[in-house]
């Protein structure tokens, strides 16, 4: 007699939570591959082995191919998910301007206002 979310399927799934529970505090760096990609081999592998037992005929032999699944697909993300490398190469300084003349005049139509021009006075209040 087989039972829909009974035996193998709880313990499964109490497996899984209890695995990511342990694996989410690890420190694991976004940027090292290697890690992430055991991390999520082995949730993965825990998730595959739960669905595999609750959805095959015979559980035991569904968990284990679940599993191998599972893993596979999980090391894949975890290598896949993981940030490139930081480079902090140097940035190389041009010997001019990159465009020369954007900032040395006004734009098309418009005048430079004179050298001897003042700010206006304030207008009387109102009052």
């Amino acid at each position: 007699m087989r039972l829909p979310l009974g035996g193998a399927g709880a313990l499964a799934l109490v497996l899984v939570l209890a695995l990511s529970g342990c694996l989410a505090g690890s420190g694991v760096d976004p940027q090292d591959a290697a890690p992430r990609a055991a991390a999520g081999a082995a949730l993965g592998a825990g998730l595959g082995a739960g669905i595999g037992s609750v959805f095959a005929i015979n559980p035991l032999v569904g968990a284990g191919i679940g599993a191998e699944a599972g893993g596979a697909l999980g090391l894949a993300a975890g290598v896949a998910t993981a940030q490139p490398a930081v480079v902090y190469a140097p940035v190389a300084v041009p010997q001019e301007a990159a465009m020369p003349g954007f900032y040395d005049g006004w734009a098309p139509g418009s005048q430079a206002p004179s050298a001897a021009s003042t700010v206006p006075p304030p207008l009387p209040r109102a009052g």
